[in-house]
């Protein structure tokens, strides 16, 4: 079983759009993961991009077995009602989506809270720092080993919820 964790992410003053996402193995292992700079657009865009480009990069590696977790739950939502979207402005690209996910195999997408998905998080926030376009990483990059070794030894980030 492998794990793909996938996010996107968008500047609010630029609107400047970007997503990540990283593949690890069963024991928890980085795999692969992604970063892309994606220029201009809406958040849902980033997410649904990030998505894509993870299952693409899964498919590349020859990688089946997936579970994908992502913390935006309209995308999840959108996905899984894909039959009645075609008026839906992003018809395509989630079409695209689930038709990767077919390809690849035995694939499961779930919500996960944005502290289950803190890898991921980062380097869709990363992915601003990068001209425009995809970069692909066979290995982690030295700034996400700690965050990681986190998500290996269990560590609890804490999730605020609004009472009001």
């Amino acid at each position: 079983m492998f794990k793909l964790n996938v996010d996107g992410s968008r500047r609010t003053a630029s609107c400047c759009i970007g997503a990540g996402g990283v593949i690890r193995g069963a024991d928890g292992d980085w795999i692969c993961g992604f970063v892309v700079n994606l220029g201009k657009g809406q958040i849902l865009e980033a997410e649904l991009w990030g998505l894509y480009f993870g299952l693409q990069l899964a498919w590349d590696k020859g990688i089946s077995n997936l579970l994908i977790e992502m913390d935006d739950a309209v995308v999840v939502s959108l996905v899984q009602q894909v039959g009645t979207l075609s008026c839906h402005p992003f018809a395509m690209l989630i079409q695209s989506c689930c038709a990767l996910m077919r390809r690849v195999g035995n694939c499961h997408l779930a919500h996960v809270y944005r502290e289950m998905n803190f890898v991921a998080d980062c380097m869709a926030n990363w992915s601003f720092k990068l001209d425009l376009g995809v970069c692909y990483m066979d290995e982690a990059p030295a700034w996400v080993s700690s965050f990681l070794e986190d998500d290996l030894s269990g560590v609890v980030r804490p999730h605020l919820v609004c009472t009001s």
